[in-house]
């Protein structure tokens, strides 16, 4: 027999999704000490897909992390043991259970520097762009948000909603000129050759997996191949890789890279983390590249990640821009 859970005598091997993350809880919350308080709440992140959140309350403090437990229950389904697990989200829940510097200043003044564009799908964020200043960009929309923090890879931000805009007393435009000069700033704008960032991921990934001997070779000669060639294809995002999207507002970025092409190009909606770019003489048809993405969007991208599956030309794409960090009417 396996190893049972104490309160209900269930067999740890049979649970349920939702039993996972209440014995989870349960196994964190005692763990913690009594200071501590877990619970179950559905978490929606962007495209509006919820996520099973374990939250984490210590005391009377008004800051209440949640813990996505999806991934858990992929290692739980695997094997690793339930006190493993509650391990890990401990360590976790204390490295991160405090996102925001300690006294962190949310006034306009302080924060006016921190406000940045992201860039989402429209269609699949209507219901929370009902509450928040944006703009439309196509099927996009772009909306902004405050960067609190960044360290460690990690960036801690809050999306400014019309109470937040009202309290400050900024306009839609007043955001779109500080988001315009603080997105370049904050999240250096970056552009790869594919190449470069396919041989980093299988890099990364040897790193990170056990592979036989056989199988460490195959992929070294595979990325060997890759620094070989000249796929005329470029990733576009920024600095930490996250919403990476928003670059595409950044016209002198996007000039230059036009002026290093010498022609047009398509922008490819990877997700709302980077873009691919394809000069136009490369590129097949525009029907096919859409296909591609329709195709890759369906297969590959998990749905929080999804941007849109239309393919846009930066001459046409460039105009619209234009018009909506410039015009005075916003």
């Amino acid at each position: 027999m396996g190893l049972l859970c104490p309160n209900t005598g269930e067999n740890y091997a049979c649970l349920d999704f939702m039993r996972f993350c209440e014995e989870v809880g349960r196994l964190v919350a005692e763990q913690l000490g009594s200071n501590y308080e877990t619970g179950i709440r559905n978490v929606k992140k962007n495209n509006q897909k919820e996520f099973c959140g374990l939250t984490i309350k210590e005391g009377d403090s008004e800051i209440v992390p949640a813990i996505y437990m999806e991934s858990f229950y992929d290692s739980y389904e695997k094997g690793m043991s339930m006190p493993e697990i509650a391990e890990s989200v401990v360590r976790i829940y204390e490295e991160h259970k405090n996102p925001w510097p300690e006294g962190v200043d949310l006034s306009y003044n302080a924060v006016r520097k921190k406000i940045v564009f992201r860039v989402v799908n429209a269609e699949k964020n209507r219901e929370m762009l009902k509450d928040i200043p944006h703009l439309m960009l196509s099927d996009l929309a772009v909306y902004f948000c405050c960067i609190v923090s960044g360290d460690n890879g990690r960036v801690s931000s809050f999306a400014v909603n019309h109470d937040i805009a009202a309290m400050w007393d900024v306009s839609r435009k007043d955001l779109v000129r500080l988001a315009a000069r603080n997105t370049p700033e904050l999240l250096t704008p970056q552009v790869d050759p594919i190449e470069k960032v396919l041989v980093g991921l299988i890099l990364n990934g040897m790193e990170q997996e056990e592979l036989s001997d056989e199988e460490r070779e195959a992929k070294t000669q595979a990325a060997m191949k890759l620094q070989q060639g000249n796929l005329p294809m470029y990733v576009l995002s920024n600095s930490l890789g996250q919403y990476g999207a928003g670059t595409l507002l950044n016209i002198p970025f996007m000039d230059s890279f036009l002026n290093r092409m010498e022609e047009d190009f398509y922008i490819l909606p990877s997700s709302v983390h980077e873009l691919i770019l394809v000069p136009v003489s490369a590129a097949v048809s525009e029907d096919r590249l859409s296909q591609m993405v329709h195709e890759v969007n369906e297969k590959e991208v998990p749905e929080e990640d999804f941007l849109s599956d239309s393919v846009y030309r930066y001459g046409e794409l460039r105009e619209q821009i234009c018009a909506l960090l410039c015009t005075e009417e916003i």
